[in-house]
């Protein structure tokens, strides 16, 4: 008899240990929309990091915007919210851009190696506190020449790069840039573009008196022939998109810009990816077919030489430079059943 109730107390202490493990794993299994937006301490200065996503469990993304002194924080809100289903996607206003300018306007170390810097820490605050073993990286514009600089030194920290509307080498580009524009000047006998593209040739202090003042003249240009934007539509979504929402709707975007452009255009017009050859982690590039702001044929050329685990480039027969925005819903697609793994 004493056998068989010591028995019956084992089978129901294997029972019950059997529910408590049962329901750690239901547990572990719940997950939480993640909302999170603070002014974060980096590198000594805070700076506004926006972290949303559907699910705790999801993999991370940390999203490097272009400028400089460009935020695309609301542009993501609005155009790729759905990256929310299947990442936690970590958006950050650098020093000197958007809410972190808007915190303090007169930031110190506005450096290429600052930047760099600040991601990193900000990498490692997302790999630890969502308890991953590495996180996706994407770069947009000036934001792939940090986001470049971070996979190629700091490759055990991503399990991927995503360098959309690369920068490869600022001074070739605008040589292709120049090109492209003539081209279509001459055959439109557009004599007025045609003026304005010697006079940039020569850098004539007159008319521009930097590298930086110089590429925004010949934006217009290439913004004329649709080398920037390929549907103009989009630009006035955008616009209105940027004064949607309220914690945004009163910042000076242009002041941001020029503030932020300034003390970085020595280390944008420095950039020189070209004799890069091999990358430790998996490569992704996502160009605009009609992106002349920033050449796409110069990433091309790029992929084309480059050894890394994989590559990829994706075209967007219908953009310029922002194909996240130009064609919101193919990227944000590709985002999710092309590079996630």
């Amino acid at each position: 008899m004493k056998k068989i109730v010591a028995l019956f107390c084992s089978l129901l202490m294997l029972i019950a240990c059997n529910n408590k493990q049962q329901n750690n794993t239901n547990e572990n299994k719940e997950t939480k929309r993640v909302e999170e937006k603070s002014l974060m301490l980096l590198g000594g200065e805070k700076q506004y990091v926006e972290i949303t996503g559907e699910s705790d469990k999801n993999p991370v993304l940390l999203f490097i915007h272009g400028g400089p002194g460009w935020t695309e924080t609301p542009q993501l809100r609005y155009f790729n919210s759905d990256l929310y289903k299947s990442y936690i996607v970590a958006t950050w206003d650098q020093r000197g851009s958007g809410l972190s300018y808007k915190n303090n306007p007169n930031p110190g170390n506005m450096t290429l190696a600052q930047i760099i810097a600040d991601a990193h820490e900000l990498t490692q605050y997302l790999i630890k506190k969502y308890n991953q073993k590495k996180i996706y990286l994407a770069g947009y514009s000036w934001g792939s020449v940090v986001g470049m600089n971070l996979a190629i030194k700091y490759p055990q920290d991503y399990n991927a790069y995503i360098g959309i509307s690369q920068v490869i080498n600022m001074r070739y580009g605008m040589e292709a840039s120049q090109g492209w524009v003539a081209e279509r000047a001459k055959a439109s006998n557009d004599k007025e573009t045609l003026k304005k593209l010697e006079e940039l040739k020569l850098c004539d202090n007159d008319k521009c008196k930097s590298f930086m003042a110089c590429f925004m003249k010949q934006y217009e240009l290439v913004a004329k022939y649709n080398g920037t934007t390929f549907n103009k539509d989009i630009d006035k979504v955008e616009d209105s998109v940027l004064k949607k929402y309220d914690d945004y709707k009163n910042y000076d975007w242009n002041k941001g810009f020029e503030f932020s452009a300034g003390k970085f255009e020595k280390d944008l017009f420095a950039t020189d990816f070209t004799t890069i050859k091999k990358m430790e982690i998996p490569v992704y590039f996502i160009c605009g077919r009609y992106d002349w702001n920033v050449p796409a044929i110069l990433v091309e050329e790029f992929e084309k030489n480059l050894e890394a685990p994989h590559k990829e480039l994706f075209w967007f027969e219908k953009s310029g430079h922002g194909p996240l925005i130009e064609e919101a819903a193919k990227f944000n697609d590709i985002m999710m059943k092309n590079i996630l793994k």
